[in-house]
């Protein structure tokens, strides 16, 4: 099963609009923002948050390799070229 990618920017940690996010917590004097984080984190059972995790460490890992493939290969495709 391949891992949707998207899932990441949905992630329970991370908000989906960062820029509005880090706006309004700028004008939040009251911490309602970080009181209705710890309401959701408490809502979460511990099987959800390490599956979460673990898909999103696998994503990153997924990631990572594929970069080193693309690199690997097109390091292989120079030395196969003829030297002039």
């Amino acid at each position: 099963m391949a891992y949707d990618s998207r899932k990441i920017a949905n992630s329970f940690y991370l908000p989906k609009r960062p820029i509005l996010h880090g706006i309004a917590r700028l004008i939040d004097f009251s911490g309602a923002l970080n009181r209705q984080m710890f309401d959701q984190i408490l809502e979460r059972s511990d099987a959800e948050s390490i599956r979460a995790d673990w898909e999103a460490a696998g994503a990153t890992l997924s990631q990572a390799i594929k970069a080193y493939e693309k690199e690997l290969a097109e390091k292989r495709a120079i030395e196969s070229e003829p030297a002039n």
